[in-house]
């Protein structure tokens, strides 16, 4: 039993970690015509490795053994559904055009990395914005459609039908979805710097699961966008200050929650802690993201991010400095999410009342199923002495999250105040 239970946890962990990487490969050598039976492909391999590695145990490397038993039945899928056929000589014709496009010189000289590959050919200029991005999370970044709904402030039941159409648009275009040449390169990176951005969001905070975080998606969007920041067509002010943001987040990581796994917040956190290396080299990054003229959004969730990263302490924190940011954020990005961060540093600067005040001008604007909004007024509500309110909003962040850490967080505070 402990086996199959070190086994069954081996699989969950390669399906939650390396899924993108399967889609990847195999949709390289496949097609992006062949979406639906790669994902359909991964998950029978899946079901194999249960079986299989229960008796004979995990192999070296597991995921190569997946990939490898989904391309086998994906051969034998597209055997049997071209009978009249002579498939065997097509299949080696693909084979053939990969391996020639695994040589081919935009290959190695722009960018070698599948998934890398596999998220610009998702950005698409044919696919609509928010389908390019929730069709790569879904493929590249292996989330499932509850996952990307918490990202777009979505319905789930929407997202359903955005992927949906997204896929069909892909068989429509019956294109070669590969690294567009360099002059194309430019066109398509802002859906790809907003893909990485949620992908090590979702690693920051996971939507759901016991985990608070996912620190193997912060890693690969940072290693990601390091690539694109190394590349002379991609190297631009906007990528350094991404992996600037990233870096200065992604400091903090071993001090986001207690020895209990309860979140810890920034105002509580050990600064001991915190990964100064990273730091160091988030700052080498932001410096260059200075060259130019450009101040994008990136820039200023950097700023906000580089000011808690050198800060000594949460109350020598230059929150004035952090108002201002958000509130230029808001001129170039205006969201929800960005207007709840700049309620939260207003509250630091004029008190609690005005936090509140903004935030019930917030309740309009898709934050009622957010839950970090209500965790955030219940902070205020507390500062206010109105534990009843607060008791409230946390039982309404309670409802809404699906993480269990965050769950053991909210019931923890709700103690303390009920």
């Amino acid at each position: 039993m402990e086996i199959k239970n070190d086994v069954k946890n081996s699989v969950d962990h390669l399906l939650r970690h390396n899924s993108g990487q399967m889609v990847a490969v195999l949709t390289r050598i496949f097609g992006f015509c062949l979406l639906d039976q790669i994902e359909d492909a991964i998950q029978e391999s899946l079901i194999k490795a249960l079986k299989t590695w229960s008796i004979k145990g995990v192999p070296e490397n597991p995921t190569a053994w997946l990939i490898q038993v989904a391309k086998n039945h994906l051969y034998d899928e597209l055997r049997r559904e071209n009978k009249s056929v002579s498939f065997d000589d097509e299949i080696r014709e693909t084979e053939r055009v990969a391996e020639l496009a695994e040589k081919r010189v935009y290959f190695e000289d722009e960018i070698s990395e599948d998934q890398l590959r596999l998220i610009f050919a998702c950005c698409h200029p044919a696919i609509p914005k928010d389908s390019q991005v929730a069709l790569t999370l879904k493929t590249v970044g292996g989330f499932n459609n509850r996952e990307i709904a918490s990202a777009f402030l979505a319905k789930k039941t929407a997202i359903d039908k955005i992927l949906v159409r997204a896929k069909k648009r892909l068989k429509e275009i019956r294109d070669r979805f590969d690294i567009p040449p360099p002059d194309v390169l430019p066109s398509r990176l802002d859906a790809v710097l907003k893909v990485l951005y949620l992908l090590f969001n979702e690693g920051y905070m996971a939507t759901e699961g016991e985990d608070l975080v996912r620190k193997d998606l912060c890693f690969e969007a940072i290693r990601l966008t390091k690539i694109l920041a190394s590349h002379p067509v991609t190297k631009v002010p906007r990528v350094n200050a991404l992996a600037a943001l990233f870096l200065f987040q992604a400091s903090r990581l071993a001090a986001r929650s207690h020895d209990d796994g309860i979140p810890s917040l920034l105002s509580e956190q050990d600064r001991s802690k915190w990964d100064h290396g990273m730091i160091a080299e988030g700052l080498t990054y932001f410096r260059a993201s200075a060259e130019g003229t450009e101040i994008s959004e990136y820039h200023l969730e950097a700023e906000i991010a580089c000011e808690h990263a050198v800060a000594r302490s949460f109350e020598s924190t230059n929150w004035n400095l952090i108002l201002d940011s958000y509130e230029r954020l808001l001129a170039i990005r205006p969201s929800p999410i960005v207007s709840l961060n700049r309620a939260f540093a207003l509250g630091k600067v004029q008190g609690p009342e005005a936090a509140l005040a903004e935030l019930r001008g917030l309740l309009d604007a898709g934050m009622e199923d957010y839950y970090p909004f209500h965790l955030t007024a219940a902070e205020f509500y507390v500062q206010t002495g109105r534990n009843n309110l607060a008791a409230e909003s946390y039982m309404k962040a309670l409802k809404l999250t699906a993480n269990e850490s965050v769950k053991k967080f909210v019931k923890k505070k709700l103690e303390r105040i009920v």
